[in-house]
């Protein structure tokens, strides 16, 4: 009879076609340990690693998009919390009025004239 353990597909079978079997669930086999790919890191997927968000933000009636960064807590208890990841908030380009548009576009030939 089975003595109640199962087998396992090593931790390398998908990345590097390892065929053995192991003991131990996501373990490397010896022959993987050996080649020392246990050493290697899997670079996790960048939404787990990217903690940077951009938040709208209305100034002088004016929309921007502010980048902003997401902190961990550090102790038990506390919160997410966002911090600017700049130092000053972007300045904003003025809009153009009717009247100053009118008057920076130059004279067009013909039946084309504006102003």
């Amino acid at each position: 009879m089975s003595g109640g353990f199962y087998k396992y597909r090593c931790k390398y079978f998908y990345s590097h076609n390892c065929p053995n079997w192991v003991w131990v669930n996501n373990s490397p086999c010896a022959s993987c340990l050996a080649d020392g790919r246990d050493g290697e890191h899997i670079q996790a997927p960048s939404w787990e690693v990217n903690h940077d968000i951009v938040v709208p933000c209305v100034q002088n009636g004016i929309l921007q998009y502010v980048m902003m960064e997401l902190i961990a807590p550090s102790k038990p208890g506390e919160h997410w919390t966002l911090r600017d990841k700049t130092e000053k908030p972007a300045t904003s380009l003025p809009m153009p009025t009717p009247s100053s548009f009118s008057s920076s576009v130059p004279s067009l030939p013909g039946p084309f004239q504006i102003g």
